[in-house]
């Protein structure tokens, strides 16, 4: 029996996503053997992809914003085991020592990509679901059969955010739609993209 993802775990294309970095930023430090991907259950659609842990965003967040720094392997080190042992999923991580001389400020520096990392995990597990007697388990916003691939259908098509609240007379509110958004924008879907328009 395979294991479910860990509540605070992202799949390695969320972490990029949220990062604001590629997925090959996020495996060439799972491959460097700084971040460890372990492969679930996800949480949505029930398949095994690999996880990191949340931590993560922050991490290839501080990296790719402190393009002045050239990191070598123990400085990635430092860093990764300042991230894992002070959890800062209740807020901030704050300044991190890496010795000889060097803080990184990572609240400055990654604060924003962490907060939104947060938010995306509080709103996932609280707004999306999926059901298989539902579109065929196709991801969806919970109490609706609204998928997350619909929003961004819409808001590729022009429309935004505040668009979709109205034509559900507020009823749905804007998080939700900006959850179920970077979840489809996080991953896409697999093979040939069909003709038409999903959304319809």
């Amino acid at each position: 029996m395979t294991a479910t993802a860990h509540i605070d775990d992202l799949t390695v294309n969320e972490a990029a996503h949220l990062a604001g970095v590629s997925v090959r930023k996020v495996e060439k430090s799972c491959e460097e053997g700084i971040v460890h991907k372990k492969k679930y259950t996800g949480y949505l659609v029930k398949r095994e992809v690999f996880h990191v842990p949340a931590e993560t965003v922050v991490y290839t967040a501080a990296l790719k914003n402190c393009a002045n720094i050239s990191p070598n392997k123990t400085f990635k080190k430092r860093l990764w085991r300042f991230l894992r042992t002070s959890r800062g999923l209740g807020g901030s991580f704050g300044v991190a020592d890496l010795g000889e001389g060097l803080l990184l400020n990572l609240d400055a520096i990654a604060g924003t990509e962490w907060s939104h990392a947060r938010s995306y995990l509080a709103a996932k597990n609280k707004y999306l679901t999926s059901d298989p007697e539902i579109l065929g388990g196709e991801p969806i916003i919970k109490g609706t059969r609204i998928t997350c691939r619909s929003v961004k259908g819409r808001v590729d098509a022009g429309d935004t955010l505040n668009d979709l609240v109205e034509d559900y007379d507020g009823e749905i509110p804007k998080e939700v739609f900006e959850v179920a958004l970077t979840y489809a924008n996080s991953h896409p879907v697999r093979g040939r993209p069909g003709a038409g328009k999903p959304w319809r």
